[in-house]
């Protein structure tokens, strides 16, 4: 299956190289890619290695363009207070950054890709979410109504099933897109979210359009293939995948009260 898409990719000219694995992590986030990261031709794009997660940056359009990461039962209890410490990342260069000021009075909300709640497990881990490398224009109605639904079913799923998942998600744009701020950030139409049960291989993937919605989740499960043809990013897969079509059965209320027992005891 890997091997085909790969063949594909290549054939359309979307992917310079890459493996049934995907291409190598740098060794310092290789937990945060087991399968290898991402592949897009993306000239003008910064790798950052956190210590939580892995990202590709889009210099031009200031946003990433996917991010890759483990979340664990363990770290569904994390903590560390929402820090809101908004930061531009000073590993970019200058002119490929974002600033906190480019979305002040523009009507959207600085949108974590990598969520903030799977990095409360620890101080640094959840500042670095706050990287402005890590954040897309969100409309406030979809910041914290469906995304923020599935990112709690997410860390319900890993808490329940008792297995690390893999996570990537990202923005789905294009340059011609809207821009807000002097550093002229895109607004991206759509967004991502793959979930990868790392022992069953279950997975789940997930494309929305960039608007409120009351619609249940299940309404969003698309296939691999539509997202990778959406956004021209390969996504490796471990072997044996098998994709759900529908969500898994999740109790965002037993983790809501696993995480008020486990935080009613630790001090940062």
């Amino acid at each position: 299956m890997n091997k085909i898409l790969v063949a594909f990719f290549l054939s359309i000219g979307l992917v310079a190289s890459a493996s049934a694995a995907g291409n190598p992590p740098p060794a310092a986030c290789a937990a945060q890619a087991p399968y290898g990261t991402p592949v897009i031709r993306k000239e003008n794009s910064n790798t950052l290695c956190r210590t939580a997660y892995l990202t590709q940056h889009d210099n031009i359009a200031k946003i990433p363009v996917w991010v890759s990461y483990i979340l664990t039962p363990e770290h569904t209890l994390g903590c560390v207070p929402r820090s809101n410490a908004f930061t531009a990342d000073s590993e970019l260069p200058i002119n490929a950054r974002s600033l906190p000021a480019d979305y002040a009075s523009s009507g959207y909300d600085q949108g974590h890709i990598a969520s903030d709640g799977d990095m409360s497990w620890d101080p640094q881990v959840e500042r670095q979410s706050f990287l402005m490398s890590n954040m897309t224009p969100q409309l406030p109605g979809f910041n914290r109504g469906i995304w923020k639904k599935l990112e709690d079913q997410t860390r319900a799923w890993a808490q329940g099933r008792n297995h690390n998942l893999l996570v990537y998600a990202g923005p789905v744009y294009n340059y011609n897109n809207r821009a807000i701020g002097n550093s002229r950030v895109i607004v991206p139409n759509g967004f991502y979210k793959i979930v990868i049960d790392t022992v069953t291989h279950e997975t789940l993937v997930f494309e929305f359009d960039h608007a409120s919605s009351s619609n249940p989740l299940n309404s969003f499960v698309t296939t691999l293939n539509k997202v990778q043809s959406d956004t021209g990013i390969y996504f490796p897969m471990p072997e044996g995948v098998s994709f759900s079509q529908v969500i898994w059965p999740a109790n965002t209320k037993s983790i809501r009260k696993a995480k008020s027992v486990a935080c009613s005891t630790k001090l940062w």
